[in-house]
């Protein structure tokens, strides 16, 4: 049995949530998470203290924890889907009130000064301690969060608290290569309808794309043209596949890279843009990809991180507007270990988010 760490350089562990700060759902061991009571360390002139309303969950979350990655500081309380409500304002900032409505991502910090940083690309900064939202610090698996203000987000009006945690990551991650690379007239495609793959379609949808969706199962074609594919392809059917060779002129695959990875390649048109978004662990990121194809037809093949701060302030009013939210399952607080259960081992449609809210709220932890 591994060793459970309750030790934490930033967030001390106190018995009683009477004590407490905050209660973090957080994980000891690689193997086993417990309700955590702790207090935050001083909030700095810079950093927001926000109340959690909606966490959402994400594979990336079991990939860290279980140490898929790498090996991961514990105890840790992962998330980065987030929507919360500020609590307390540090005093060096100004775009933020106690009261306000909030969401907040994947990034925490970064330099401000790398060339990745000043062309609109700080996604890719490595010039921070910490870039992502947990790792040393702690991210939405609580009732409570602090970071910088700068990586907070403003909510639109009318936008869905209990839905739209999840574009903070599977929302912004499809969002994005959507921003870079479209054109007007592209005949686009999307590989893997799960919880990535479903804001694809929506987002395509929204923005006024006719798309087809690739699937394996029969009985989920009438849903994926609900979501909005104008086409359903089955990957099983060879006649269908081969009618989608060369079809494509936007290909985003959600899917890790494995398996079958080179016949949807082969369905990009020449000229076409590949763009791969889903992430494996990583003893599974070898991969093959046909150089034949990829030269002679000019495929663009691209990887895409999480987006940047002015992409997500530009997604927020189209979902609101819109109405474009993931499909998600919702979990009360005391199950945070059925909705990561469901998360690792089940197939949630399509996103599994926890109500945070209410239990703060019953146990005097709104504060």
């Amino acid at each position: 049995m591994a060793t459970e760490k309750y030790d934490h350089p930033l967030y001390k562990h106190v018995k009683d949530e009477k004590d407490a700060d905050a209660v973090a759902y957080a994980f000891v061991n690689k193997d086993k998470a417990v309700k955590f009571p702790f207090k935050f360390p001083p909030l700095a002139k810079n950093e927001l203290r926000a109340n959690i309303l909606y966490a959402g969950l994400c594979m990336s979350d079991v990939h860290t924890v279980r140490e898929l990655w790498g090996p991961c500081n514990y105890p840790i309380a992962p998330g980065h889907e987030i929507v919360a409500e500020v609590s307390a304002v540090g005093e060096d900032v100004k775009d933020f009130k106690k009261g306000d409505l909030v969401g907040f991502g994947t990034i925490r910090d970064i330099c401000h000064k790398c060339r990745y940083c000043k062309d609109g690309r700080e996604e890719l900064c490595e010039d921070v301690e910490e870039h992502y939202t947990y790792g040393i610090h702690w991210g939405g698996y609580a009732t409570a969060l602090q970071h910088p203000a700068d990586h907070f987000f403003h909510l639109p009006k009318g936008f869905d608290l209990a839905k739209g945690a999840p574009l903070f990551c599977a929302g912004i991650t499809t969002f994005y290569p959507m921003k870079k690379y479209l054109k007007e007239g592209m005949n686009c495609a999307v590989v893997g309808i799960g919880g990535l793959g479903h804001m694809a379609l929506k987002f395509l949808k929204a923005m006024g794309y006719k798309s087809a969706a690739f699937t394996t199962s029969q009985n989920k074609i009438d849903m994926i043209k609900e979501l909005g594919a104008s086409e359903v392809i089955l990957s099983t059917d060879e006649a269908q596949m081969k009618a989608a060779n060369k079809k494509f002129d936007f290909v985003i695959n959600t899917l890790p890279l494995k398996g079958e990875f080179e016949k949807y390649f082969e369905t990009v048109a020449k000229g076409g843009i590949f763009v791969q978004v889903g992430m494996p662990a990583v003893a599974d990121c070898d991969f093959k990809v046909n150089v034949w194809a990829l030269v002679t037809k000019e495929i663009d093949f691209v990887g895409s991180n999480v987006g940047p701060r002015w992409c997500i302030k530009e997604m927020l009013p189209l979902c609101a507007e819109k109405n474009v939210y993931p499909m998600v399952e919702e979990f009360s607080f005391d199950d945070f270990d059925k909705a990561f259960e469901k998360l690792e081992k089940g197939k949630p449609k399509f996103r599994c988010v926890v109500n945070v809210k209410d239990y703060a709220e019953k146990h005097g932890l709104k504060k």
